[in-house]
């Protein structure tokens, strides 16, 4: 009897330094700054992109602005409000985007604060802050459509668009790869979900949405598991959505698909 009474004692004891470690580190792990590429400007000037440093509470944060490739749309363009991964950072994205301004969009790459060149340390209030001021540089601007303003999310990026649903009415919604939210992703590894810091409840953001939305997810995705995509389809169940068989970061696997399909779904309503 001993025996089983030290042994559960070791258990508990086990489970709660499981736990304290990761609330301790479960910013580092969400936001893993120590791990991103190199920051290189010149991705973005190079493909005709203009960085733009805004304030926010913790310094600055950048944008990257890339202006439409074709005039399709006369003086004012729709526009894209894009946001990365947790492991990406703005840079990384300029070079792959000529499809949808070749198709007349404008494109905003929003930083997160502590990425890139961008100043202070993610969270979800912050990241937050960075996304309403990034959305409102945007219906500031002259040369943009401000009825057509979609925002597209990959992974992580999904929680940072879903976040500003509330403040904010975009004309689409595109998630990639995107959680149900950060709590579940904590319940699947064995952490309360009262210990989460940074919740991103995703299902609760898209729920009152009422614009056109867009989901991709991959089924052997082993980071943010499928069953999210059955989540988020359940808050918002006239949203489209694509399954492709590849894992979290291979997903899409045909992207000259997936961004034909995206202009389809931003394309301002008198143009279909």
């Amino acid at each position: 009897m001993q025996i089983v009474i030290w042994g559960l004692i070791s258990i508990v004891g086990f489970y709660i330094l499981y736990v304290l470690f990761f609330y301790a580190l479960q910013r580092r792990l969400l936001f893993p700054v120590h791990e991103l590429p190199a920051h290189n400007a010149e991705l973005i000037t190079q493909s005709g992109g203009e960085i733009i440093r805004m304030p926010f509470s913790q310094g600055e944060f950048e944008l990257a602005y890339l202006a439409p490739l074709n005039n399709v749309f006369g003086e004012r363009s729709p526009v894209v409000m894009l946001a990365h991964g947790n492991g990406n950072i703005i840079d990384d994205w300029a070079p792959r985007l000529d499809y949808i301004r070749e198709q007349g969009f404008s494109v905003i790459l929003a930083e997160y604060p502590g990425y890139g060149r961008s100043d202070g340390r993610p969270s979800y209030r912050t990241i937050k802050e960075c996304m309403l001021k990034a959305y409102d540089w945007i219906e500031q601007q002259p040369q943009f459509d401000h009825e057509h303003i979609s925002l597209l999310g990959r992974s992580m990026g999904g929680g940072a668009v879903l976040s500003i649903l509330s403040d904010k009415t975009p004309h689409a919604v595109i998630l990639m790869s995107t959680y149900s939210s950060v709590m579940d992703l904590a319940k699947k590894r064995w952490v309360p979900r009262f210990l989460v810091r940074d919740p991103f409840d995703n299902v609760s953001a898209l729920k009152n949405y009422k614009g056109r939305a867009y989901l991709v997810h991959g089924e052997a995705d082993k980071t943010v598991p499928i069953d999210a995509l059955t989540k988020l389809l359940a808050a918002k169940q006239d949203a489209e959505h694509q399954i492709y068989s590849t894992g979290h970061a291979d997903t899409p696997d045909d992207w000259d698909e997936f961004w034909v399909k995206v202009s389809e779904i931003i394309k301002p309503k008198a143009t279909t």
